[in-house]
């Protein structure tokens, strides 16, 4: 499995979160998530109907989506991320972009396998 989140990853997660949403019960969490068949560390929180993930998929490697409703599963149109902040950005971007339009027209849904 690749290297946990270290303390300052998720501080930069949870400060982006705390800059979003000015009540702070927005704790990020912290688990594993399976992607094609490894077990890699995930950053999780949830807000309302969202649920976010940014996944570790090694230095400096980062993958992030949101889940809406718990069944339909969005990503920021990236495959990866080198930049932590940026992968952070993009994902509360791409969800704010859905939940103004609630329109999937310009995000895609992603089939969960």
């Amino acid at each position: 499995m690749i290297m946990d989140f270290t303390q300052s990853e998720v501080d930069i997660i949870q400060k982006h979160v705390d800059d979003r949403w000015r009540e702070k019960d927005h704790g990020v969490h912290l688990g594993d998530i399976e992607v094609d068949g490894k077990e890699q560390p995930a950053a999780v929180w949830e807000h309302k109907h969202y649920t976010f993930v940014i996944i570790k998929m090694g230095a400096f490697n980062y993958q992030c989506l949101f889940y809406f409703l718990r069944d339909k599963r969005f990503d920021a149109g990236v495959d990866t991320y080198s930049d932590l902040d940026e992968c952070v950005d993009s994902i509360m971007k791409a969800q704010a972009d859905f939940s103004l339009s609630k329109s999937t027209n310009a995000l895609k849904p992603k089939k969960d396998k």
